[in-house]
C-alpha cells in the first residue's frame, strides 16, 4: 500500500511540472511585425522560433538575404538543440525519480541501494549538463539576436 501511495505521489508531482510548462508562450520577437510569440508544447520551441515576420498581414518565415543566411541557419540549429536539451532535462528528472525510488525501496540490500545511488548520481550529472547546455545555447541565441 505504501508503494502505491508513493508511486501516485511521484506521478502527480511529475505531472504538475509538465502541466506548468505546457502553457508557456514565448515573448514577441523584436522586428517580427506583430507575429505574436509561438506557443510552446511541453516547453519545446518550434524550429522556426525567431524567424517569422508579418508579410502582407500573414506571419511567415522571412527569406534570408545572402548576408543573413548564416544567422538564419544557426537560429534553426540552436532552436533544435534547445529542444533536445529540454528533452534531456525531462529524461534526467524522470531518472532522478527512478533512482530515488530504487534507493528507497532497496529493502536493506546493499547491491540495490548501490544501484539506486548510481542512478541518482548519473541522473543528477545529466541534469546539470542539460541546464548548463541550455544556458550556453540561450547565450548564443542572444548574441545572434534571436532572443
Amino acid at each position: 500500500m505504501k508503494k502505491i501511495i508513493l508511486s501516485l505521489m511521484l506521478v502527480v508531482t511529475m505531472l504538475t511540472g509538465v502541466v506548468a510548462t505546457t502553457g508557456a508562450v514565448y515573448a514577441d520577437d523584436e522586428g517580427s511585425g506583430g507575429c505574436g510569440g509561438s506557443t510552446a508544447f511541453f516547453g519545446l520551441r518550434p524550429w522556426y522560433e525567431g524567424l517569422t515576420t508579418n508579410i502582407n498581414g500573414k506571419c511567415e518565415i522571412k527569406t534570408p538575404t545572402q548576408d543573413e543566411l548564416p544567422t538564419f541557419v544557426w537560429k534553426i540549429v540552436l532552436n533544435i538543440l534547445i529542444d533536445l536539451s529540454v528533452l534531456v532535462g525531462y529524461i534526467a528528472v524522470i531518472m532522478v525519480a527512478w533512482g530515488g525510488y530504487l534507493y528507497m525501496f532497496s529493502r536493506g540490500l546493499p547491491d540495490r541501494a548501490e544501484r539506486g545511488k548510481k542512478t541518482l548520481i548519473a541522473a543528477t550529472v545529466g541534469l546539470l549538463i542539460s541546464i548548463f547546455a541550455s544556458v550556453i545555447m540561450n547565450t548564443i541565441m542572444t548574441i545572434l539576436g534571436a532572443s
